[in-house]
């Protein structure tokens, strides 16, 4: 406990994604946004498996499930180093290695690669989560989802580049989570994350605990300017 804190497709359009999830949010959806599924279910959609990471992802699989952990372990290692991925591919690889006993290097356990702020809206909870290479994804408690690949949109790189500013600064005073899932979020509590090689960095807390508490509600404003921004340019 840290200050009331617990511690720790879709249709076009030029700039943006948007449409309604298949099934209810946040819970379906968080363990994509946050880089935790399970080496089955990390693998593309369609056409792209045949480029980088999802090369190497698919031969470490198929390592892993042939019990040749040592080689699995390598490819994670290399996948987790690659430059030019995407963040959640760098976060899955983390996470392999973490799900088979592989220590994290202090150099990076800290690093950086996505905020996510879970935001309590009536009997559910909207989920926003931005990344270090520049990417959003949002999902409304309704289930509709937003997607921002485009990174020339300045006002959403600007809020963005300011929201994992703020959580470069929040996530040093909060340890990675050890549990194999998340805690249960309550109705009308809300939840901040810090994404990194060790882990997912978090406090959850009701909204009125989390906006008392100056670490979170820096965390959270910064979230809120990049959420008006991406369901500004999602209307």
């Amino acid at each position: 406990m840290v200050d009331g804190l617990v511690d720790s497709s879709l249709v076009q359009s030029p700039t943006v994604t948007y449409d309604v999830c298949v099934t209810t949010a946040a819970d379906t959806v968080r363990p994509l946004l946050l880089g935790t599924l399970s080496a089955d279910e990390w693998a593309p959609i369609g056409e792209g498996d045949d480029s980088e990471p999802w090369v190497s992802f698919a031969q470490a699989r198929f390592d892993y499930g042939k019990g040749r952990q040592g080689e699995a372990i390598e490819r994670w290692r290399r996948i987790a180093s690659m430059p030019g991925i995407e963040s959640r591919q760098s976060l899955q690889a983390w996470h392999f290695l973490r799900t088979v006993g592989v220590r994290t290097p202090e150099s990076v356990g800290r690093q950086l690669l996505g905020a996510v702020a879970e935001l309590p809206v009536r009997d559910g909870h909207d989920l926003l989560a931005g990344y270090s290479d520049g990417s959003v994804r949002y999902v409304n408690f309704s289930g509709r989802a937003a997607v921002v690949e485009d990174r020339t949109i300045i006002t959403v790189q600007e809020a963005l580049s300011g929201w994992l500013e703020v959580a470069r600064t929040v996530v040093q005073s909060l340890g990675p989570w050890e549990g194999s899932e998340l805690p249960d979020l309550p109705v009308g509590s809300g939840r901040i994350m810090m994404l990194t090689p060790s882990g997912i960095h978090f406090g959850q807390a009701p909204a009125e605990a989390l906006m008392a508490d100056p670490r979170a509600r820096a965390f959270l404003e910064a979230a809120t300017r990049l959420l008006k921004i991406v369901v500004g340019i999602s209307a």
